[in-house]
């Protein structure tokens, strides 16, 4: 049953028709207007952009409505997500990468430096706009399973002079048209380099045999960082273990290897390890002054008392067995100025600086002629070359050989491998390297050696060509 209410206070107010607010049902079918822009003008229509990035054209998602909100004039616009890509595209990239692969493979056989080295600039630019890896790329096996870096250095030009790691300063004379190469060109832009890249690089220079470049790799921090020791103590310009390797004439399976160490006691109480390696006779080498530890890896399978000084010879990966019969020769540094003979400019002062009655046979007349004579005589036999002061101590002879034939391991990471390991306190004077004050040590504190070898067959004096 309905009950008519009685009228209340405001109901007497009449509402239009037209001012009624719209039902739900009606509601619901009808679009929000889309949203005008005044300066641009209508916005009904939307048409796909093109962006052109480099040559290269990428087509721009065109906005949809859904993602536009709409806003009253004069309000604040909300944020919402952009669809815009303005990178390369994936297929872009794809074909700039296999480009530079190409260009590549091209650049590692030109003898032209200098067209090589602006071909790779170009490279440079292209993978930084692409945002690919210039390094990954140098260090891929991508042509004919070796890296571009492998194969630059087969193809490298022979140098004028093979005499490129001399000991002498004047080996540094042209350093910076050599730096100049594609070598030393493509290395600065592969670093930092992987341990196979490293391997890869190594099995070239053993591949051309080229010891010099070998050496000039070594010196790069990118192909074989020193320690953290080695740093702080050699400084920022690293003074560089000098390798100088030669071959014996009239004897095919003999070599010479002559070194210099700077501050060889300190980076042996400090680092414990001196690393040297070249190329000699078809095969990487190792030799290494180290101090023993409990346990020791690096000494194979040979154990030695901790602290003790040693130097072992051991090959590289890569390199063929063989048998080898050496020595590792150091001299006193005075031997080599005490061996210059007396000048005969000397000879002639000396005679005439004898008094008179001394200067023809005879004994001395006078007791002041007798007394002149004797302190002559003691201050020649004082200032000679030759005095029991200055003597030289006889040289320094460690033999390195091993029966058995040396095997190189089968990469850089193996851990027990035929290595040849002499303590040096099997010889008095070897010894005493350790010692401060030793007279085998050079006034700057280098140690200069050298390695006279041969290799031989087990047992016998045959030589392996």
């Amino acid at each position: 049953m309905i009950i008519d209410k009685s009228p209340l206070p405001g109901d007497e107010v009449n509402i239009e028709p037209e001012d009624a607010p719209p039902s739900y049902d009606a509601s619901v079918d009808v679009r929000p207007p889309l949203p005008q822009d005044e300066k641009a003008g209508s916005s009904s229509a939307y048409s796909t952009q093109t962006i052109t990035h480099n040559s290269s054209s990428f087509a721009v998602s065109p906005k949809s409505p859904s993602t536009v909100s709409s806003h009253k004039p004069g309000g604040k616009r909300p944020s919402s997500t952009s669809w815009f890509n303005f990178g390369p595209s994936a297929r872009a990239t794809k074909e700039v990468r296999a480009t530079i692969k190409g260009l590549l493979r091209d650049l590692v056989k030109q003898a032209d430096a200098q067209g090589a080295l602006g071909v790779l600039e170009s490279c440079a630019d292209a993978c930084r706009t692409y945002d690919l890896s210039l390094s990954a790329l140098l260090q891929e096996r991508s042509i004919e399973g070796h890296t571009p870096l492998y194969w630059s250095i087969i193809n490298r030009p022979s140098p004028e002079s093979s005499d490129t790691s001399s000991l002498t300063p004047t080996s540094t004379q042209g350093s910076s048209e050599r730096d100049r190469d594609v070598v030393m060109a493509l290395l600065s832009h592969a670093a930092p380099l992987t341990d196979a890249t490293v391997d890869d690089i190594r099995l070239a220079c053993l591949h051309a045999s080229d010891h010099g470049l070998f050496q000039r790799l070594r010196r790069s921090p990118a192909f074989a960082p020193v320690s953290g020791s080695d740093e702080i103590l050699l400084g920022s310009t690293v003074p560089v273990d000098d390798v100088e390797v030669e071959d014996v004439p009239g004897d095919e399976a003999g070599f010479v290897v002559h070194f210099r160490i700077p501050m060889f006691q300190k980076r042996m109480r400090i680092s414990q390890e001196i690393p040297l390696e070249f190329i000699a006779k078809g095969r990487l080498w190792s030799l290494r002054f180290l101090v023993a530890k409990e346990s020791d890896s690096r000494l194979g399978y040979q154990h030695m008392r901790a602290g003790s000084w040693v130097v072992a010879l051991s090959l590289l990966p890569h390199s063929p067995p063989t048998s080898i019969d050496s020595r590792l020769v150091i001299e006193d540094p005075r031997a080599r100025t005490a061996q210059s003979p007396i000048s005969p400019s000397t000879s002639t002062s000396t005679s005439t600086s004898l008094p008179s009655s001394q200067s023809s046979s005879g004994p001395p007349t006078s007791l002041t002629d007798a007394v002149e004579g004797m302190v002559q005589q003691i201050a020649r036999e004082s200032e000679g070359p030759l005095a029991w002061r200055d003597k030289p101590k006889p040289k320094i002879e460690l033999r390195i050989k091993r029966g058995e034939q040396l095997t190189a391991p089968t990469s850089s990471r193996s851990v027990y491998h035929p290595i040849i390991v002499v303590p040096l306190e099997e010889d008095v004077r070897a010894n005493s390297l350790q010692f401060k004050g030793c007279p085998y040590i050079e006034s700057d504190g280098s140690l200069l050696a050298r390695l006279e070898a041969r290799l031989v067959q087990p047992g016998t004096d045959c030589i392996i060509c």
